[in-house]
Parts: structure tokens; sequence; C-alpha cells
């Protein structure tokens, strides 16, 4: 069960040490929509460093060698709206597609848009292509029955870790660093 409590620590993977968190550095069109993503996992976090190392070069053009998997601690949570999606369901689904291509489910999107963190599935690799698939209309059109039930069948056998996604100056708030270990590129 996903849960934010009081004292809950999360990593964050990256290219770089990330001690203060800048929503506005944060891209737009992921799972969740925008905002600093985190994991209880903290292989699933250093995995992501080696990801964050390609996308900076491919970016920037910059050499990078080595990121850092930042730690940091959950205080003060009951100041904040909390949403936790516990499977990869229909209602994860649709978010997702939302957040990943704007014209779908714009009253998913409002649904969702008072909480300041939301969690939830993380789309590992072969869930990546299953939802790109789905939004590209290869099930057939987001949101019929036979589109969800070809992608949700598609998505459930995969053990999937989880992300938070802190969305709002509050949520990042209520973040305390705690510490980075660096690894090498």
């Amino acid at each position: 069960m996903l849960t934010l409590h009081e004292g809950l620590i999360l990593y964050h993977g990256s290219y770089a040490r990330v001690e203060h968190i800048d929503l506005d550095r944060c891209a737009p069109g992921k799972d969740f929509g925008r905002g600093f993503y985190l994991t209880t996992d903290y292989e699933q976090a250093r995995s992501f460093v080696a990801l964050s190392i390609r996308k900076r070069k491919a970016d920037t053009g910059e050499e990078v060698y080595g990121g850092y998997v930042s730690a940091f601690k959950v205080t003060a949570p009951h100041l904040l709206q909390f949403h936790a999606f516990e499977e990869a369901d229909e209602d994860w689904l649709h978010f997702v597609a939302a957040n990943r291509r704007n014209d779908l489910f714009p009253h998913v999107i409002a649904r969702y848009a008072g909480f300041d963190v939301i969690a939830g599935k993380i789309a590992n690799d072969q869930t990546a292509r299953t939802l790109q698939l789905y939004v590209s209309e290869a099930f057939g059109e987001p949101g019929t029955e036979a589109a969800d039930q070809l992608a949700a069948a598609t998505l459930m056998p995969n053990r999937l870790s989880d992300q938070y996604c802190f969305r709002t100056p509050e949520a990042v708030r209520c973040l305390t660093f705690e510490g980075s270990d660096h690894y090498d590129g």
C-alpha cells in the first residue's frame, strides 16, 4: 500500500546532486504530470542515474561523468493532498495517458488537479511501450472498453515499482534533503 507518512524516505536518481528542488526545471509529459519524481526503491532511483546522464548529454551535448541518488525525508504530510493509485488499473492508465498526450481525458486531469502529491506504479520500459501503443490508438480509441481492456491485460503481468510525484511548492516544502550517494556513469 502506497502511503505518504512522516519520516518516509524517498530517492531521486539524476546526473546532478539535487539538494534544492526547482519545479520549474521539471518537464511536463511525465506519468503523473509535471513534478519532482521520487521512489521508495533505492535501486530504481539508481537505475535512473544512467538514464539521466544519457538524456543530459542528448539535450546539451555535455559530457557527464557520474550521477547521484539523493535521499529526501517526508515531513508534515498532513498538510498535503495525497492520492495513490494502488494498481496499474484503468484509472491509472487514463491518468498516465492524459499526462502523456494532453488531448486525452481532460476530465481525468481535472479530477486530480488538486493533489499536491500523486503516487502509483511507474511505467518501466515494457509498460512505456504499452502506454505508447495505447495513446497512439494501436489498441483502438483510448477510453473505449476494448482499448482499456487490452492495455490493462498487457500491463498486469509486469511487476511495477512505485513513483511519487511532488507537484506543488507546498509538496516540495515537505521534503527534507538527507544526502546523496555518487555513482560513476
